[in-house]
């Protein structure tokens, strides 16, 4: 599964919050996740806990 952050297109200015665009939050998260495991900054262990950590937040 590669993973891997795509942007599509802006319409207009909103407000990004978990609360107003959850979808984009999530996705957001999981990028900046990604780039830090690309930078080394994470191990693969400590990106897949982030991951998980993530994936169980309600």
């Amino acid at each position: 599964m590669g993973n891997e952050a795509v942007f599509l297109k802006c319409t207009e200015e909103i407000a990004v919050s978990k609360t107003t665009t959850p979808e984009f939050y999530r996705l957001y998260q999981q990028s900046v996740l990604l780039a830090l495991k690309e930078q080394d900054v994470l191990n693969e262990v400590q990106f897949q806990h982030c991951l998980d950590t993530l994936n169980h937040q309600i």
